[in-house]
C-alpha cells in the first residue's frame, strides 16, 4: 500500500511538472529588473513663446520607447500638470502607440491657460510620459519629470460684428451689443438682453455691411434684409458668415441654491458674459449655505464643485459650500473652473 501511495505521488508530480512546463511554454515573463523607462525630450530645449498669429502650427513632443524586455507594444500617455504637484491633478494631453504627439499653439495656449498660466508672463507645467500594457492600465513605466516653460498670448475674442436695434440697450444708434469668436472661423455668439422690438447685425457699428431675415421662418441671414422682431428676453445669438444663418435661443447662466436669495427653486441669480475674460460672473449676497450653477433655470445643465478648490464639473457635482456674505462669483464654464471673492 505504501508502495501504491509512493508510485502515484510520483506520478502525480510528473504530470504537475510536465504541465507546469507546457505552460511556461506559452507565458510570457516580464523581469521588472530589465524594464527601461521612457525619456522625453522636450521641443525647443523647453522653452516655448507662444503667438496667436501661429496658434495653428505645432509643437512636437517626443520620447524614446519604453523596454519591458520583451516583444510587447506600450500605449504611451504624455501628461501635463501644475508644477511641483506630483501630478496630483494629471491632464492627458495626449494618448498614442507612438513615441512622438504634436500640439497646435493654440491648443497648448489653451492648456497653458487650464493650468493657470497667465498671459505673456513665462510660467512653467510639468510634463511626462507613461508608458502602460494592456487595458488595466498593467505596470506603468513612468518617464523622468520635465519642466516645460511656457508664454501664452492672450485670447482675444472680440470680432468688429454687433446686434443693433430697438431691442438693444442702445437703440438704433449704437454702440451694438458685441459678438465673440468661437471654435469656428466666422462663427461668432452674442449674450444678449433684450426688450420688445426690432434687431440687426452689422459690422463696425456701420450701416455699411448689416443682415436682416427677409423670411424670418428660413433662419437665412439676407445683406440689407428686414429688421428681425424679438420679445423681451435674455439669449444667446450666433451668426454663421459661413452660410449665412442665424440663431436666436433663450440663455441665462444663473446661481442656485439656499445660500442665494431665492433658495433652490429660483429664479436663480443671473451672471452677466464677460467677452474678454471668456467668463460668467455677478455680485450677490449670500447666506450661510450652498449653491450651484446652471443653464436657463433648469437641471437639463448644471455645475458643481468637486475635491479640486474652484473647479467645476458637469458630472454630479457637489454643492459649493458658502458663508454669509457678500461676493463676485465668476464661473467659466469652458475651463470649468470657478472663483468666489469678497467684496
Amino acid at each position: 500500500m505504501k508502495n501504491l501511495l509512493k508510485y502515484f505521488s510520483v506520478l502525480f508530480i510528473g504530470l504537475m511538472t510536465i504541465f507546469s512546463c507546457t505552460d511556461d511554454d506559452h507565458e510570457v515573463r516580464l523581469d521588472e529588473a530589465n524594464f527601461v523607462k521612457p525619456e522625453l525630450t522636450l521641443p525647443n530645449n523647453g522653452t516655448v513663446i507662444l503667438a496667436e498669429e501661429t496658434a495653428d502650427s505645432t509643437i512636437n513632443f517626443q520620447w524614446s520607447e519604453a523596454d519591458y524586455g520583451q516583444n510587447v507594444v506600450p500605449k504611451y500617455a504624455l501628461e501635463a500638470a501644475v508644477s511641483n504637484t506630483n501630478f496630483a491633478e494629471p491632464i492627458i494631453v495626449a494618448s498614442t502607440f507612438e513615441t512622438s504627439h504634436s500640439i497646435t499653439q493654440k491648443d497648448l495656449n489653451i492648456l497653458a491657460e487650464s493650468l493657470g498660466l497667465e498671459p505673456q508672463k513665462e510660467g512653467t507645467i510639468d510634463i511626462r510620459v507613461t508608458a502602460i500594457l494592456g487595458t488595466q492600465n498593467s505596470l506603468p513605466l513612468i518617464s523622468e519629470t520635465k519642466s516645460l516653460k511656457l508664454t501664452p498670448y492672450p485670447t482675444d475674442l472680440s470680432t468688429n460684428w454687433g446686434i443693433v436695434g430697438s431691442a438693444t440697450p442702445n437703440q438704433w444708434d449704437g454702440p451694438d451689443i458685441p459678438f465673440w469668436k468661437t471654435e469656428t472661423p466666422n462663427v461668432f455668439v452674442a449674450y444678449a438682453d433684450l426688450i420688445d422690438g426690432e434687431i440687426k447685425f452689422r459690422q463696425d457699428n456701420k450701416w455699411d455691411l448689416d443682415y436682416g431675415d427677409n423670411d424670418p421662418v428660413d433662419g437665412k441671414l439676407d445683406k440689407g434684409g428686414k429688421n428681425i422682431s424679438v420679445k423681451a428676453g435674455s439669449y444667446k445669438v450666433t451668426i454663421n458668415l459661413n452660410d449665412l444663418t442665424y440663431k436666436i435661443e433663450p440663455y441665462t447662466w444663473g446661481l442656485v441654491g439656499d445660500a442665494t436669495p431665492n433658495g433652490w427653486e429660483g429664479p436663480d441669480v443671473k451672471l452677466a458674459y464677460d467677452g474678454m475674460e471668456d467668463a460668467w460672473s455677478t455680485i450677490v449676497t449670500m447666506k450661510d449655505g450652498e449653491f450651484k450653477f446652471r443653464l436657463n433655470n433648469k437641471w437639463d445643465v448644471s455645475y458643481g464643485g468637486t475635491d479640486t478648490p474652484n473647479v467645476l464639473t458637469d458630472e454630479n457635482g457637489a454643492n459649493i459650500k458658502i458663508k454669509a456674505g457678500t461676493y463676485k462669483v465668476t464661473a467659466n464654464f469652458n475651463k470649468k473652473t470657478y472663483s468666489v471673492e469678497a467684496q
